[in-house]
């Protein structure tokens, strides 16, 4: 009898054993999820998504989270507001069924909409979409060493409405990621069509394979390739769609505290459009950025996101004194962001001679191919302001950076007609037509320039581009000094550096309007950035003294 009894206790015992370290490890799962919450709102910061924890009810053997996924900017704000998910939880360490005889882990989460947490008009607007189905079915697991892996899927949705028809095969999302964001993911969307009175589009499938090794300032970095192959668009009048393959490549990093990157996106086997072009394709490459400037311009845009979300210029919230108050306070609110943005980007975001972007263009047609060619490097000292940026002259853009500027291209592939285009900028030296070639060979070099050959100043290759650039000397009646700089404005030479000295104070304002050699649009433009200086200042002043 004791035997037995002792054979008997066994299976009661390990369901113990079993129920105390679930109920250890639902312990865990409660800040495991607030976590990842946190984590995902802060890569979310700005782009106008917040998620949050509603409610998290623990039971021995597992419990239930409802999260909520909020929406701040147009158009989602209005279209969709907020969504609310049910995440039924299972404690490990042993998982049985699910898609797998058995798993290991801490916890696994079942995640579906909460469909009666919507009102009645949107509850009927996605089991019409979905068919009656679920819209979302998510299956995630929790390793032991907080290790993620996950499943989700989106189920197929059609919708017609007014005579714009739209259907999806459904999505497939899933993946693996440890405790740093690093992990793999893959992402396959079934047959997408959209079909309306003047459109029929249809991509049969798109895949996204992607190595993630990080995270910096919101942005994941690693690997990334998307392929959607025989996308097909029908416009109105045509007989025959325009079909082309879409791939989309990334790659991102970080090296000696510096991000660094490329994006390739390409347009290949086109067809149906009629010896124009049949391969696109545009690369971008940048290196040199600093990541704790990247870091703080991230956190600034978030700021900025949530105040002009608060914003509403309607006539409701403008009919009070108060209304008024609140939307001309949160704009000067915007506006002192503005300028600290600027002032971020040039004190802690670009790299002096190390901060660079290269962009590529080619094309092909049947008639010849044409390559654009842009490679620039950041030179600039110091932070400027906006006064200053707006205050500045040719030369001192120029010695904001440098590089070079190529165009090879076909004639035969440019547009008809396009040559007798093309003839006033050959005749400026902008240009050189060469037998079936059409070419560009630019050198930035600080204040020099050599344009296909011919040296000269920033300031006179400026005024090739655009004779009227900038408003300055042709714009407003004045000349240029001899250095192409802030003096364009038609600002004189004494009140412009009392300006670059001083700032807008009110004697130099003074001296600026009763001064005759002043411009009359350089004189309101100055007015309009002392008023945001002080709107910045005043703004400033009750933070200042909450501090003290």
């Amino acid at each position: 009898m004791k035997k037995i009894a002792t054979l008997l206790s066994i299976p009661v015992a390990l369901v113990v054993a079993w129920g105390g370290t679930s109920w250890f490890v639902g312990q865990q799962t409660e800040t495991t999820v607030r976590q990842f919450i946190d984590q995902q709102n802060q890569q979310a910061a700005g782009r106008g998504v917040v998620q949050e924890l509603v409610s998290y009810e623990k039971s021995l053997l597992g419990g239930k989270a409802i999260t909520k996924l909020k929406f701040d900017m147009p158009p989602f704000n209005e279209a969709i507001g907020e969504v609310q998910f049910i995440n039924d939880i299972q404690n490990g360490p042993i998982f049985l069924g699910g898609g797998s005889a058995v798993q290991f882990g801490s916890s696994r989460i079942h995640t579906q909409v909460d469909m009666e947490a919507l009102d009645a008009e949107k509850r009927q607007a996605l089991n019409t979409l979905f068919t009656g189905k679920a819209p979302l079915d998510g299956h995630t697991v929790i390793g032991f060493g907080g290790d993620t892996s996950f499943n989700f899927t989106v189920n197929p949705l059609k919708f017609a409405e007014e005579g714009t028809n739209v259907s999806l095969d459904g999505v497939q999302f899933s993946g693996d990621y440890g405790a740093d964001m690093a992990g793999d993911v893959d992402v396959h969307m079934g047959k997408f069509e959209l079909k309306d009175a003047t459109t029929h589009m249809q991509i049969p499938s798109m895949d996204v394979t992607g190595t993630m090794t990080g995270m910096v300032a919101g942005q994941v970095l690693g690997s990334f390739d998307m392929q959607a192959p025989q996308v097909s668009i029908l416009a109105e009048g045509t007989t025959e769609p325009v079909l082309f393959d879409l791939a989309v490549k990334t790659n991102s990093d970080v090296q000696n505290n510096e991000a660094l990157g490329s994006m390739n996106f390409s347009v290949n086997n086109i067809k149906g459009v009629k010896d124009t072009v049949t391969k696109v394709n545009y690369q971008l490459e940048f290196a040199g950025l600093n990541v704790d400037g990247l870091k703080e311009v991230s956190q600034l845009q978030a700021e900025m996101q949530n105040t002009l979300s608060q914003t509403d210029w309607n006539a409701e919230a403008m009919e009070t004194p108060e209304g008024q108050k609140k939307q001309q306070e949160l704009m000067e609110k915007v506006s002192k962001n503005s300028e600290q943005m600027i002032g971020l980007v040039f004190s802690k975001v670009l790299k002096t001679g190390k901060s660079r972007l290269h962009n590529v263009l080619t094309a092909e047609s049947p008639k010849g191919k044409l390559n654009a060619d842009v490679d620039l490097t950041y030179t600039g000292q110091g932070a400027p302001s906006m006064t200053d940026l707006v205050a500045f002259g040719p030369n001192d853009w120029a010695k904001m950076m440098q590089g070079k500027v190529l165009l090879d291209a076909d004639k035969a592939m440019l547009p008809e007609g396009t040559e007798m285009l093309l003839m006033p900028l050959s005749q400026q030296g902008l240009l050189k037509i060469e037998g079936e070639k059409v070419k560009s060979d630019v050198t930035l070099a600080g204040e020099n320039v050599t344009l296909n050959g011919q040296q000269m100043t920033f300031a006179d290759f400026l005024h090739l581009l655009a004779p009227d650039a900038g408003a300055g000397a042709a714009g407003m009646g004045a000349t240029p000094d001899a250095d192409g700089s802030a003096a364009d404005l038609g600002i004189p030479a004494d009140l412009m550096e009392r300006i670059q000295k001083e700032g807008m104070t009110p004697e130099v304002m003074q001296a600026l309007e009763e001064s005759d050699d002043v411009p009359p649009e350089a004189l309101e433009m100055f007015k309009q950035l002392q008023q945001m200086e002080q709107s910045m200042k005043a703004a400033e002043e009750p933070a200042a003294d909450a501090k003290k």
